[in-house]
């Protein structure tokens, strides 16, 4: 029972943290695609996508973190 409980805890997390990753795509598409388009972002929407960035990449650590266990 504990092994089983664990397994969904872990399970729970990568579940978690592959959501927030799906989200983090969502929210920073549409800056890429106007990136693409026109070239540039406004100073708000650069700093926006850096955030995204940084935490897509937190994200992409902590799922690694989670699985490798």
């Amino acid at each position: 029972m504990n092994d089983d409980y664990k397994l969904g805890y872990e399970n729970g997390q990568t579940d978690m943290l592959l959501e927030l990753g799906n989200k983090l795509r969502a929210m920073s598409e549409p800056l890429f695609q106007k990136l693409i388009k026109e070239q540039k972002l406004s100073a708000d929407e650069d700093v926006r996508l850096t955030v995204l960035n940084e935490i897509r990449d937190w994200e992409e650590e902590m799922v690694e973190d989670v699985t490798d266990d």
